[in-house]
């Protein structure tokens, strides 16, 4: 495997119940965005598109992370993820496009 030359790192504050874009930083990863639930979460963060919803519909549901899981989503373009919580408003994730 040879070593990524470039990668970028960030958080997403004040998750709450309606999705977020994860970020609007336009930089392309090469081989997709590792997600990180905080693990000072109390909720259960959803990580999916634009119109992700947490366990509410089959066909939208994201990704679930509990506190202090990860999950890396083999996108070029971290703009198209979206998160939100299945509760409250302070969760956050940390990300890092590879």
């Amino acid at each position: 495997m040879t070593a990524v030359p470039n990668f970028l790192t960030g958080r997403k504050s004040s998750i709450g119940t309606t999705a977020l874009q994860m970020t609007t930083n336009a930089t392309k990863a090469d081989r997709g965005v590792q997600i990180t639930a905080s693990a000072g979460n109390s909720a259960t963060i959803y990580v999916g598109l634009s119109n992700v919803t947490g366990d509410a519909a089959d066909a939208t549901d994201g990704f679930p992370l509990a506190a202090g899981e990860s999950i890396l989503v083999p996108v070029r373009d971290a703009r198209l993820i979206y998160v939100l919580a299945s509760t409250g408003s302070n969760s956050k994730v940390f990300f890092m496009l590879v």
